[in-house]
């Protein structure tokens, strides 16, 4: 009686999602792409209008379109640097969306924290706390994707909880403690979690603030699948599908498959599991994060070209002023270059046995530790048959099929079951022995479980068929 009334309440919660069919971004967006176009039409064959181009790429960012939202809070950056028609402390929201924007990309390793920096330096001698706050969370967030870091997130989080503007302002406290939940979760803290986010929930829905709802519910679903309590995580994903939310809709539907996912996978229900993935396929393919990443690596691009063309002009200045003064330039010039080789041979000679004598002992020094730090990393591979995964889980290395990279997070795939934990692939690659290839940017393949080999996919042992880069050559 329980199973039957699991699987009508299962069947439920997928007559709630979007029809696989329909996932498109017109059938998310189509008002808010009208809405997009008739800004710019607006703005066409004007001079430019920064506080309107702040507002598009605002709705850019709203709609999952980063690459697009990152080109054009980057342009109203430039222009913004040059004519300083902002007040300072639009600026700084300027400064505060580019960094947003570039560290929600999934898969992007080049962010620099560049604009983060920026708005740090600008900050520091506030007498407000705001800026200080809202610096010190993004910091944390960081810190608590990567494991050896969580005592600076835990010191992070503390600072955060103690600044003035963390007390007054409710919709900075919900994101905050949404934050700390997830944190919690990960450290196994199951009980402080939910209680975390169930004080998120509640202030979120009592300043209406139905981005964060959304994002309550999904941690506590997230915090019920960490526990294998995997009803319990659909009936949360069924609550954050009914709020009426507009914003980042493509992303969130993402996150419900991959959590749907997880949970059908644990409650070995393979038919409900299979209509996740292929919804999960469809939306990676919609969202396309690999495209859109090069479109932001193209940009950041662009802008350290069009630095050195200033520097190419300041050099242009240079020279005109140099042909001004040809004559005694030269001689100057001349004049320090005698005085220089002059240096340099005196240099040359009392020093060069003692330099050659440095670089073999700098080089053997560094050979040394480099045969020490690959004698290590043998012996911790041949002694550990096994990883520990962020959730304390065990898996032994024997067992290990394969690993898909699903945004922030990780599918174990063994040969007894599944394992879904947030996570980076390139850490995991770090831990793993030779056998272990990364044959595609989302795939890691135990070669020793390889039953045939593709051009473009390998078949696994399990039946599964994994995709191969091209040009990726597997060593037989």
């Amino acid at each position: 009686m329980k199973k039957l009334i699991f699987i009508l309440f299962a069947q439920f919660v997928v007559a709630q999602q979007v029809p696989i069919d329909s996932i498109s971004y017109d059938y998310f967006y189509e008002n808010e792409l009208k809405q997009i176009v008739r800004l710019k039409e607006a703005q066409k064959n004007k001079p430019f209008n920064p506080s309107k181009q702040f507002d598009i790429a605002e709705q850019y960012q709203n709609i999952n379109c980063e690459d697009s939202a990152y080109a054009t809070y980057f342009k109203v950056y430039e222009y913004e640097k040059a004519q300083q028609t902002f007040d300072e402390q639009m600026f700084r929201e300027l400064l505060f969306k580019l960094h947003k924007v570039e560290s929600s990309k999934t898969d992007y390793e080049k962010e620099r924290r560049f604009f983060l920096g920026e708005l740090k330096t600008l900050t520091q001698n506030d007498v407000s706390d705001e800026w200080f706050a809202k610096i010190k969370y993004e910091q944390f967030k960081d810190y608590f994707l990567d494991s050896t870091k969580y005592n600076l997130a835990n010191r992070d989080i503390k600072a955060i909880q103690n600044s003035e503007f963390y007390k007054t302002n409710n919709l900075f406290k919900i994101s905050v403690l949404i934050g700390l939940g997830y944190f919690q979760t990960s450290q196994k803290q199951y009980l402080n979690a939910e209680a975390t986010l169930f004080e998120a929930l509640y202030l979120a829905e009592k300043n209406k603030d139905t981005l964060n709802q959304v994002y309550s519910f999904i941690n506590l679903s997230v915090n019920e699948n960490y526990r294998k309590q995997y009803e319990k995580a659909l009936h949360y994903i069924d609550k954050a599908s009914k709020v009426k939310n507009t914003k980042f809709k493509i992303k969130i539907e993402r996150i419900f498959a991959i959590i749907k996912g997880n949970a059908y996978s644990g409650l070995n229900d393979s038919v409900n599991l299979k209509e996740q993935d292929l919804r999960l396929e469809k939306l990676n393919l919609l969202i396309d994060d690999f495209r859109k990443n090069s479109n932001f690596y193209e940009i950041d691009i662009a802008y350290q070209v069009k630095e050195k063309d200033k520097k190419i002009v300041e050099l242009s200045s240079f020279k005109k002023t140099f042909k001004k003064n040809k004559i005694v330039y030269s001689i100057l010039l001349f004049a320090v270059f005698l005085l220089a080789l002059y240096s340099f041979v005196r240099w040359k000679k009392s020093d060069r046995n003692k330099k050659r004598l440095n670089e073999e002992n700098e080089f053997l020094n560094i050979e040394n530790e480099k045969t020490k730090t690959e004698l290590e990393n043998v012996k911790s591979l041949v002694h550990n048959d096994h990883i520990i995964l962020k959730n304390k889980t065990k898996v032994y290395l024997s067992e290990l099929i394969y690993i898909k990279s699903d945004g922030h997070y990780l599918n174990l795939h063994t040969t007894s079951k599944k394992e879904f934990v947030r996570g980076k692939i390139s850490e995991m690659e770090q831990q793993l022995p030779p056998n272990f290839v990364k044959c595609q940017r989302s795939y890691i393949v135990n070669q020793n479980y390889i039953k045939q080999y593709g051009s473009t996919e390998v078949f696994m042992s399990n039946g599964d068929v994994v995709p191969v880069s091209r040009g990726f050559k597997f060593e037989k």
